[in-house]
């Protein structure tokens, strides 16, 4: 099996979809009122503010929030986040020649899922953020980010559970965060930045 990864945001579309997830599901116009107050906390410094501000909104956006209102956003994302037809074209080439797709992405799976079903994209497998849930509620919790190094170990950890040893050839990510994930692949490693894309290493 060869295998092609793709990074979503940044690599497949313009811009970063979690905010998008957010107001979509919390009827939310402005998320900053729900962060505000994390500047006067210390653990924000400790953890780091990025972290301290994802964690934030996940717990007051997303708990409470079904499976259905999860796809739901990303059918509704999809009319309003931008494709990188140039990478979205590199990708469908691909499948076209018998590679399998998989698109690893920090952003939760099952929201990712849902708007590449909506751009009919020939995509077999999304590797995302998974998110904690009782009886098909979201609890505002996560499991860790699927970023960086974990990218890495969940495919790894993927391709353990299928028991299928594929060929990663080909990576397309954002630099500096999906240099892990790219140096996975054995043939040929895409770096996108802006709307253009280049080899890398």
């Amino acid at each position: 099996m060869k295998l092609a990864l793709f990074d979503f945001d940044e690599t497949l579309i313009q811009e970063n979809s979690l905010s998008c997830l957010f107001k979509t599901v919390s009827g939310k116009d402005a998320l900053f009122p729900d962060v505000f107050s994390l500047a006067f906390n210390w653990r924000t410094y400790k953890n780091g503010i990025k972290y301290s501000i994802r964690n934030r909104l996940y717990a007051r956006c997303l708990k409470g929030v079904s499976e259905d209102s999860i796809i739901k956003a990303g059918e509704s994302a999809a009319q309003v986040l931008h494709p990188l037809e140039a990478v979205v074209e590199q990708l469908k080439q691909l499948k076209a020649q018998n590679y399998t797709i998989w698109i690893v992405t920090a952003t939760p799976t099952l929201f990712v899922k849902a708007i590449a079903q909506q751009w009919d994209w020939p995509v077999d497998l999304v590797v995302g953020t998974e998110l904690y849930q009782t009886e098909g509620i979201y609890t505002g919790k996560f499991d860790l980010e699927c970023m960086k190094q974990e990218k890495v170990r969940r495919v790894n950890e993927v391709i353990a559970e299928i028991q299928i040893k594929p060929s990663i050839e080909i990576a397309y990510g954002n630099l500096p965060v999906d240099i892990p994930m790219l140096e996975m692949a054995t043939k040929k490693r895409y770096a996108v930045k802006g709307k253009q894309f280049f080899l890398y290493k």
